[in-house]
């Protein structure tokens, strides 16, 4: 997987070749559900988590949205969002998300990976 994020006054660009879930903070001081300016549960729908982070409905055009995952228990999670985590985008060429943000300052990219297409040890190869 690759990733190469850039910040440009007024917007975040993330490109990737498979993304799971991902959220920008405002602060670093924690997470707190009130500062997420935005998350996006990849390749599925709409999902408010055990935390109270809303993450919408994936939207992008390019790749494919995949919920190939469903069949698989994730079991280091709350069962009511094991659904972040069941679902993809992904694309054999890069592809990124436009993320708005209120206007220049600091922020914190917060990505969060699943496996849920290879089931066995040292199948995938990941470089980032």
């Amino acid at each position: 997987m690759h990733f190469r994020a850039m910040t440009l006054r007024s917007q975040i660009t993330l490109f990737l070749l498979k993304l799971d879930i991902f959220w920008v903070l405002l602060q670093v001081t924690g997470i707190d559900s009130a500062e997420v300016i935005y998350a996006v549960n990849a390749g599925g729908e709409a999902h408010t988590d055990s935390s109270g982070i809303h993450y919408m409905r994936d939207h992008a055009q390019v790749g494919v949205a995949s919920d190939f995952g469903k069949q698989w228990v994730i079991g280091r999670v709350p069962e009511a969002d094991q659904i972040l985590y069941q679902t993809e985008r992904y694309n054999h060429h890069t592809f990124g998300y436009d993320i708005p943000i209120p206007g220049d300052g600091e922020y914190v990219l917060v990505l969060k990976f699943a496996e849920v297409y290879f089931n066995e040890p040292r199948r995938k190869v990941s470089n980032f």
